[in-house]
């Protein structure tokens, strides 16, 4: 018997799934963006350079740029609830080694198998709320989904100083392990053992899985990623170090935070999706090239970013949903994660390897300005009719 497809039961109860997936992408935002608070107690604990750091910032990705795609194709068919629940174990181990690390190996040991798990969740939740919002609100949900991450970043960067002074920074990354543990118990309740359906569609078998449009929206997501994972690693010391240098960075993800949801409304109701990539990745170049010139300071130029943040991850995450059949969502996730993945590893890399051989950012700068102005470019052979 042809199984059961369970899209109508996940429509109903869609405003529980995605406040579940909030909880678990929260936990997974909150621990990415511990690293740059942390910068100036990790480089004088294990005498790091801006290179290594900028590689622990990335490491969490590496799992990503190799796993993505077969476990975006698996996620497909692997049961959903039993899938979230290893990513969030992963991701639990993975912070406690990474908080307990005696040295600078260990530490990346720790974050590797946080990627993995986060990777887990990040699929299974993006394709998850692409199916219960199948047909209305995708964007909307993707925009708030999306808007969990600059909320992490906020309390991080907020709350750290705070953190840091009553539990040490050991003590505060195993908090973050135990908000990990939080969001088990309504994952479990809310997400079905199997999402059913669309496992054996005719449209699993029938073209490539890799397109034109698929490969294009993902190595744009790259090159924005590269470019804005190396902004967050990276401002605080540009912005002047300390605390307040870390909430002038925050205003990144206040904007985001705000507009993430006005973004995706406007996607449900005039579609533009492409534009949206396009514009937001051009504008990021063009500050970034400010800020490489001197010519911006540190508030507007994090305001501004704050725009790109709002713009290109709503609109990209919208996207799979439209450039491949329901049997292949997980697919498209994982495809362009990867992509992107590879772009936070190598962004902050790159950009860190920089600094240290000039000695200033006006070129590494530049050098992201360059990058995200690329992925404008291939944004736009997505193609105007992936719009709506």
């Amino acid at each position: 018997m042809p199984p059961v497809d369970a899209t109508p039961d996940l429509s109903r109860r869609r405003w529980l799934i995605l406040l579940s997936a909030l909880l678990s992408f929260f936990a997974v935002a909150v621990t990415f963006f511990a690293v740059p608070p942390l910068v100036p107690e990790l480089a004088r604990r294990f005498a790091l350079s801006h290179l290594e750091i900028g590689i622990l910032m990335g490491a969490i990705a590496v799992p990503a740029i190799f796993l993505s795609i077969p476990l975006g194709a698996a996620i497909d068919r692997w049961p959903a609830r039993a899938v979230g629940n290893g990513g969030l174990l992963a991701m639990v181990v993975g912070s406690v080694i990474f908080a307990l690390a005696p040295s600078y190996a260990v530490l990346l040991v720790g974050r590797l198998l946080f990627g993995i798990g986060g990777l887990v969740i990040n699929l299974l939740l993006a394709r998850l709320i692409t199916r219960a919002f199948a047909g209305r609100e995708l964007a909307l949900a993707m925009g708030l989904f999306n808007a969990t991450y600059p909320a992490g970043m906020i309390v991080m960067f907020s709350f750290h100083p705070r953190l840091v002074v009553a539990l040490g920074w050991r003590g505060e990354l195993l908090v973050l392990a135990a908000l990990v543990l939080l969001a088990i118990p309504l994952h479990n309740l809310v997400v079905p053992g199997r999402l059913g359906g669309a496992t054996r569609l005719v449209e699993d078998t029938v073209g490539p899985r890799v397109t034109r449009p698929l490969t294009a929206l993902a190595v744009s997501w790259m090159l924005f990623f590269a470019a804005f994972a190396s902004v967050f690693t990276f401002a605080p010391e540009w912005a002047g170090g300390g605390p307040q240098a870390l909430l002038t960075v925050t205003l990144v993800t206040w904007v985001s935070l705000l507009l993430n949801p006005v973004v995706g409304i406007l996607i449900d109701r005039w579609g533009h999706a492409v534009r949206w990539v396009v514009c937001g990745e051009v504008l990021l170049a063009v500050v970034l090239g400010l800020m490489a010139a001197g010519l911006l300071a540190p508030v507007p130029a994090m305001l501004l970013i704050g725009l790109t943040a709002a713009s290109v991850p709503t609109a990209t995450y919208s996207l799979p949903g439209r450039l491949v059949p329901a049997a292949r969502v997980g697919f498209a996730f994982g495809f362009i994660t990867a992509f992107s993945n590879l772009g936070t590893l190598a962004g902050p890399a790159a950009a860190g390897a920089l600094r240290d051989a000039v000695g200033g950012w006006s070129i590494p700068w530049a050098t992201l300005a360059v990058l995200a102005l690329l992925g404008a470019i291939a944004a736009l052979l997505v193609g105007p009719g992936r719009e709506s």
